[in-house]
């Protein structure tokens, strides 16, 4: 388990808004820009939820999950856009996501697996994902050819340009 995840180990679980600024300083500290807590007990878990905070400079590259897992995000704070691409990697859709009282969607579920990724527009986005486990890392998450390494710079901006992210 990474440095930058708090994994849970109580059966009752309840935040404050002390656990989004301990995720936002462990974040600071990780060269990926982001944290997680995971509310869950263990990967096996059928449910795994997580709270994460991702900064604006974090990359999360597009990934696909198999078809039978669901995942959903719920926004806490800030902004992001979670882009949906098809086989190729063009875009399909763009899901504008912020606050319930933001106006934008703060609630987004997938059912079926599409290639995706998401991306703060603020200089946070704390939001509250939930997938369906058990959690196998390189059988859950499959990155396509298209996609970037989130080691390259010059790559990742490329990407992001082709986009119409920046």
């Amino acid at each position: 388990m990474s440095k930058y995840v708090i994994q849970n180990k109580e059966d009752l679980v309840f935040f404050d808004n002390k656990i989004v600024k301990k995720i936002k300083q462990m974040a600071l500290k990780n060269e990926k820009k982001r944290a997680r807590i995971c509310i869950h007990k263990s990967l096996k878990d059928k449910t795994n939820e997580m709270i994460i905070a991702l900064n604006k400079k974090s990359f999360i590259a597009p990934h696909i999950h198999p078809n039978g897992k669901s995942e959903s995000y719920f926004v806490i704070e800030g902004n992001m856009n979670v882009y949906v691409f098809d086989k190729s990697g063009k875009v399909k859709k763009v899901v504008r996501m912020g606050p319930y009282n933001s106006g934008k969607n703060f609630f987004y579920r997938m059912s079926k697996g599409f290639y995706h990724m998401p991306i703060a527009l603020t200089k946070w986005c704390v939001y509250h994902e939930v997938y369906s486990g058990p959690f196998v890392k390189n059988v859950d998450v499959r990155y396509p050819s298209w996609s970037p390494s989130e080691k390259n710079k010059n790559e990742k901006m490329k990407f992001l340009r082709k986009i119409g992210h920046i």
